[in-house]
């Protein structure tokens, strides 16, 4: 560890507390988890960490976990090594001599056909959840995003409102809201701040959202693997086949960089090689 530039931190642990400092709760939940478990299997401080460290760690992540959580946690760690040495706590980014994991892109598997999401939707118990559901669809909002929202985020617009939504990277972004879905939400009881509540007047968690999604996939007879963020995925993925461009999808959805974005450009092709091949005798 060399002469600290930027930070006051005099640990590893005082390191990652400024590391995740501004970072999302749900980011910070997941690394917190992941360093825990790199610091428990390396069992010394990181500016003595080497290649040689790594290497065992990967090669035990790759014995338990899936090609696709190996990739996750090689990531957080090479952050966390990249940023200690841009602070000037570390002296050599020794993450960076780690590569992650090339893995299958899943995202086709993730979108539902536009029935499959009307289905869930209509299998909603609750207006609440109904209203929630559609958020998550029509509008593409991110759970997160949902469970924060409050009745002053809403304003109304020409055939329907608008949404003012605090997302991930602490960036705020303007969303419509169809007039259906608007409806919805107007007829919804004004409890407290929170749009969606629970039983207790309280703004729903993150874990409620899940069990209410994983309910009305049950009872749609859907793909048993529905999550919060299939909704959000078949939002762009139907959007974009409906005729959005990208960079009002990426406005929409809140995406930092159009790369991520265009991920659902391949997942529905309407043009490809094959349609070139003549396989008439």
């Amino acid at each position: 560890m060399k002469t600290n530039e930027l930070t006051r931190a005099t640990s590893d642990r005082e390191l990652v507390y400024v590391w995740l400092g501004d970072k999302s709760r749900t980011t910070q939940t997941s690394y917190s988890s992941i360093v825990s478990g790199f610091f428990s299997f390396i069992n010394k401080p990181l500016c003595q960490v080497q290649i040689e460290d790594l290497q065992l760690w990967q090669r035990r992540l790759e014995l338990t976990d899936r090609p696709s959580t190996v990739a996750n946690k090689i990531r957080a760690i090479k952050s966390l090594f990249s940023y200690g040495v841009k602070i000037g706590y570390l002296e050599t980014n020794i993450g960076s001599y780690i590569k992650c994991p090339r893995v299958k892109e899943k995202l086709a598997e993730r979108i539902l056909p536009e029935e499959d999401c009307l289905k869930l939707i209509e299998a909603a118990r609750t207006e609440r959840d109904r209203a929630m559901l559609c958020m998550m669809y029509a509008c593409g909002l991110r759970v997160s995003e949902v469970c924060s929202l409050t009745w002053d985020d809403l304003q109304p617009a020409e055939a329907g409102g608008k949404c003012s939504v605090f997302g991930k990277g602490s960036k705020t972004r303007v969303v419509l809201v169809p007039g259906a879905v608007w409806q919805l939400l107007m007829e919804l009881p004004r409890i407290s701040d929170a749009v969606f509540v629970s039983r207790t007047g309280r703004a729903l968690e993150r874990t409620m959202v899940y069990k209410i999604v994983k309910q009305c996939a049950k009872g749609a007879g859907i793909s048993e693997k529905a999550s919060c963020h299939w909704l959000r995925h078949s939002h762009a993925s139907h959007a974009i086949e409906g005729g959005c461009n990208l960079r009002l999808l990426q406005q929409s959805l809140g995406h930092s960089k159009l790369e991520t974005t265009e991920r659902y450009l391949h997942i529905n092709p309407d043009q490809g090689s094959s349609q070139f091949i003549n396989l008439k005798s």
